[in-house]
């Protein structure tokens, strides 16, 4: 018994548009909620406009990174499910 020299291929299928635009909608309701609580809890009300560009500069740095790592990670959840999915249908070689 000998390993291959290239792995096997895969066949994954593509996404639809559903799963991103469900994704998207709920992420950026999300984002609204969590940049909405940052400049209500943390910044405060500003005292002129400038004040408040960068206000609002401060919350979509917080929820971009926030939205980010959170995508990361149901990416990360999503391959890792897949991996195991594929694994389970693969019969071992013998």
């Amino acid at each position: 018994m000998t390993t291959p020299a290239t792995p096997a291929r895969t066949t994954v299928p593509a996404p639809s548009v559903r799963e991103p635009l469900i994704s998207g909608l709920i992420g950026g309701a999300i984002g609204a909620v969590m940049s909405a609580g940052i400049n209500y809890l943390l910044v405060g009300m500003p005292d002129s406009e400038g004040v408040n560009a960068v206000n609002h500069a401060i919350s979509g740095l917080m929820t971009g990174f926030l939205a980010g790592f959170a995508g990361l990670l149901a990416y990360q959840r999503k391959a890792a499910a897949l991996a195991r999915k594929t694994a389970a249908e693969v019969p071992p070689e013998q």
